[in-house]
């Protein structure tokens, strides 16, 4: 699945959320560690991010 986000200086990026490790709340928004090391800072909100890594959750199951 790929998701649009906000980085810190408000420009989109377009992440592919299969390849992500793990996400986790910052100081700023969210930290996004993907499976390969990288990692970018989102100004979206954790819980932002996880509503999108979680659709069950979207489709109230």
């Amino acid at each position: 699945m790929i998701a649009e986000f906000s980085l810190l200086d408000g420009n989109p990026v377009t992440i592919n959320m299969d390849q992500i490790d793990y996400f986790q709340p910052s100081d700023d928004g969210t930290l996004v560690v993907f499976a390969d090391g990288r990692n970018l800072e989102l100004m979206d909100a954790y819980d932002a991010v996880a509503e999108v890594m979680n659709p069950e959750k979207q489709a109230g199951c």
